[in-house]
């Protein structure tokens, strides 16, 4: 072995253990979280047998089990009111299963919000109108313009929303830009990685939710023997401000509402806080259960059609909204720890029907490690 391949292949080494060692204490606190959070809203709460600890890390092949291994399957047995060993431990997820079926060196180019247009043509994404990467200005169709030109496209097409291409997380940073003098704070407050984009109109079946704010649905799909598949659906509604992520909820945990879709768009008739806690009606008075959204199916088909040209993406959580046409409009897709949990609370074990696929492969990642 060369010193060029010995210094590579050791700077792998040392960039894998760092990652997994995050994603290892990541999982741990976040599942901790998860159930101070939970045990607020389910005072009997009820703890797993040993027999059920066991056949857990039987399923899953869990050498040495934590506490936090078992977190997942303790909620759910609280929430759901039902032990069921498939769902999946945030740790076997993060550490093995999300790393192993996707190359991690591509996600962060893949993540830039501002070139999901190119790398996806068949997608109908808001329209861009101005995009800044590493501090150059480019014009929707990627021709470098400079700052004054920026400004003038931006005055030109106010409202806008600002948001960074780059990890942003939760919301945050995503302003509406609706008159001169915020458009003047742009160019103060964001350096560069970011993006100018319409303001998008939702569906009257969405407005009814929360209409001060655009409602989106995760779709998440994962390659299973080396095809595109459709794993869960839910619907994110943001109950607090016209942007995901600005205002912090009265209550913590209770923001964002989540409730499953079934493949055919209709809504259950539960939904749930952040913090498990469930709910029928949205704090708007509306009831949600039965509530059809429109072209549900096509966002589907549009995710996995997607997915296909991706297969080094090994699991995607879309971001999509229908608009007042009732067309779908993809916001973005999800590559660095969207949350599992969220899709569990609402839909079950997150490979349902492909569990025990996941499970295998989890049990041959453990040994290796």
């Amino acid at each position: 072995m060369s010193p060029y391949s010995f210094g590579i292949n050791l700077y792998n080494w040392f960039e894998t253990f760092a990652h997994d060692s995050f994603r290892r204490k990541y999982a741990r606190i976040y599942s901790t979280g998860q159930l101070n959070a939970a045990k607020r809203n389910y005072p009997n709460w009820k703890t797993l047998t040993k027999e059920q600890k066991n056949e857990i890390a039987a399923y899953w092949g869990i050498k040495n089990p934590a506490k936090s291994d078992f977190i997942t399957h303790e909620i759910m047995l609280n929430v759901k009111g039902a032990f069921d060993v498939r769902y999946v431990p945030e740790k076997i997820f993060r550490v093995f299963l999300d790393p192993a079926f996707g190359d991690r060196k591509l996600l962060p180019a893949w993540s830039d919000k501002n070139y999901f247009d190119r790398f996806q043509p068949i997608l109908h994404f808001p329209h861009t109108y101005v995009r800044n990467v590493n501090g150059y200005f480019l014009d929707r169709d990627y021709n470098p313009i400079s700052k004054e030109d920026a400004k003038r496209i931006i005055l030109e097409h106010l409202p806008l929303i600002i948001k960074p291409s780059l990890i942003s997380g939760e919301g945050k940073n995503i302003r509406l830009i609706a008159n001169e003098k915020e458009a003047n704070e742009i160019f103060l407050q964001y350096s560069k990685d970011y993006l100018l984009q319409e303001v998008v109109i939702q569906c009257d079946e969405l407005k009814k939710m929360s209409p001060r704010c655009v409602n989106t649905f995760r779709v998440i799909t994962a390659m299973v023997n080396g095809k595109p598949e459709n794993l869960t659906s839910h619907l994110l509604c943001n109950t607090t401000d016209v942007i995901a992520g600005n205002t912090a909820p009265a209550v913590p945990g209770e923001g964002v509402v989540l409730i499953k879709v079934d493949e055919t768009g209709r809504l259950s008739d539960t939904g749930y806080y952040e913090n498990a806690k469930q709910l029928q009606t949205l704090p708007s008075g509306l009831t949600f259960g039965g509530l059809q959204i429109p072209s549900f199916k096509e966002v589907v088909n549009l995710a996995l059609e997607a997915h296909k040209s991706m297969p080094m993406l090994g699991f995607i959580g879309w971001d999509i909204t229908i608009d007042e046409n009732n067309k779908p409009v993809f916001i973005e897709w999800n590559l660095l720890g969207f949350e599992i949990y969220h899709t569990q609370l609402t839909n079950g074990p997150l490979f349902g029907q492909y569990s025990d696929y996941f499970a295998e492969i989890a049990k041959k990642l453990i040994k290796q490690k």
